[in-house]
């Protein structure tokens, strides 16, 4: 496969982590923690390839002493959504285990012994051990490990049994949510409490660019749009693999016979961009409607409209929002930065802006009095809150309707009511706190607004 799909920019790191981990001397194991599609079930594949730095023969130096031999080193993968693996999680990770060393390696063991322990987890101890003994280490990937906890596939006694396997083999586990959010006894005991976490979210800025960087050299016309693919892609792995099937797929398929792509195809790239993130966003939206027990889901949609219409600056965020924002960038969702927190791509906004029923930051009105812009009060408002305040004070008086709203502030008719009453809810919230004060909005029920100003 092209190596600028298989390649894990931006991953080096965590990589070289795990590496160095599970084949140390007393082995370390892994819970890799993030939303989907960032990339977490690709990173175990690769380990379990041979080009992976685990099995490549040329990739020893990356291997610590005395692992570096990648022929005594037993890679295997399990998916927890399989549905054998689900009928009976230790039983088919024993028998599984065993086809592995017999057939893949041709290795013997002692099968009259691992036989002749009373359970599964007693088993596949036995069978990590008698590897050991043989100088082998087994390294075990568990993806979408959330339902071994979910779904109980793995109970505390078994968990109690497998506790020596922490000796003899190194574990690295890919899970949705942190352990202790899924069961915090089971997360307790002694076989998991001893992982290191990593979360896997967005890429860093270095393996953003240096992903793009890999499509420039590969194809140069995509070089006059690299910084608009940079910011629509947001870092996120999943959008920026989506890039290689868009130029090699998508556009030749679409350009007109001899065309070549170009700058001027731009907002085409962004149009299929959009198009190929669909499923990401959408898994998102989900996300969004249904957090975890301990996150708020009325603030996770309130911050996520507030996002929507423009960054939150880090000074106007209360200690409530605080740990819900946190929530939000390790779903990858959020991103911090010098304006403060925003959503991690415009294209995931215009989604997010849809689905919520708010819409992005509104041009100033032609008519808005440039007298009174510099009031405080300004400084603290959204463009939208800033827009209705000035449509407000230019109309002050006038009894003026949520469609009236709608068409000449956020120029949406045909948006429903709902975006003006959030939007006035929370400029309210502001002229109750500004000084000097400005004024109020009164609600004549069925009918809409009237601004009156301070000064009347």
């Amino acid at each position: 496969m092209d190596s600028l799909k298989t390649h894990l920019f931006g991953r080096e790191r965590v990589l070289q982590d795990i590496v160095a981990g599970v084949l140390a001397l007393q082995p370390v194991s892994f819970s890799l923690v993030g939303p989907k599609l960032v990339g977490k079930s690709f990173l175990l594949k690769y380990l379990t390839s041979e080009e992976g730095p685990l099995l490549n023969p040329a990739r020893s130096d990356l291997r610590p002493s005395p692992h570096q031999d990648p022929d005594r080193i037993i890679v295997t993968r399990i998916d927890c959504d399989w549905a054998e693996a689900q009928q009976d999680l230790l039983a088919y990770l024993h028998e599984h285990l065993l086809e592995v060393a017999r057939t893949e390696h041709g290795i013997r063991l002692d099968e009259a012994q691992i036989e002749a322990q009373p359970s599964s987890a007693r088993r596949i101890w036995q069978i990590a051990r008698q590897l050991n003994q043989q100088e082998f280490r087994l390294v075990i990937l568990m993806d979408n490990f959330d339902r071994a906890f979910e779904q109980q596939l793995i109970h505390m006694e078994a968990a109690d049994e497998l506790r020596p396997l922490t000796l003899e083999v190194a574990l690295v586990v890919a899970t949705e949510q942190p352990l202790h959010d899924l069961d915090r006894q089971l997360a307790a005991s002694p076989l998991f409490n001893v992982m290191e976490q990593s979360f896997i979210g967005l890429l860093g800025p270095d393996g953003a660019n240096a992903w793009l960087d890999a499509y420039c050299d590969r194809f140069p016309v995509l070089t006059g749009v690299r910084d608009q693919l940079l910011t629509l892609t947001g870092n996120h792995p999943y959008l920026l693999r989506r890039i290689y099937d868009i130029i090699t797929e998508d556009l030749p398929a679409l350009l007109a016979s001899g065309q070549t792509i170009g700058p001027e195809h731009g907002e085409l790239i962004r149009l299929r961009l959009a198009e190929h993130g669909r499923r990401l966003f959408a898994i998102m939206w989900r996300t969004i409607q249904d957090p975890p027990s301990r996150i708020d889901p009325d603030l996770v949609r309130a911050l996520a409209a507030r996002l929507v219409e423009a960054p939150l600056p880090a000074g106007q965020v209360s200690n409530g929002q605080a740990s819900t924002l946190n929530w939000l960038m390790n779903q990858a969702m959020v991103v911090y930065g010098e304006d403060g927190y925003r959503l991690f791509s415009p294209l995931f906004t215009d989604y997010l802006a849809r689905r919520l029923d708010v819409g992005p930051p509104a041009p100033v009105p032609p008519s808005a009095p440039a007298d009174g812009d510099d009031l405080p009060i300004y400084e603290g408002l959204t463009k939208i809150e800033a827009a209705l305040l000035r449509y407000f004070r230019t109309h002050s008086g006038e009894l003026i309707s949520p469609q009236q709203l709608l068409a000449d502030v956020w120029h949406r008719p045909d948006a429903t009511p709902r975006r003006v009453q959030e939007a006035i809810r929370r400029l309210r919230l502001q002229l109750e706190k500004a000084h000097p004060p400005v004024g109020v909005i009164e609600n004549e029920r069925g009918r809409g607004y009237r601004f009156v100003p301070n000064d009347q």
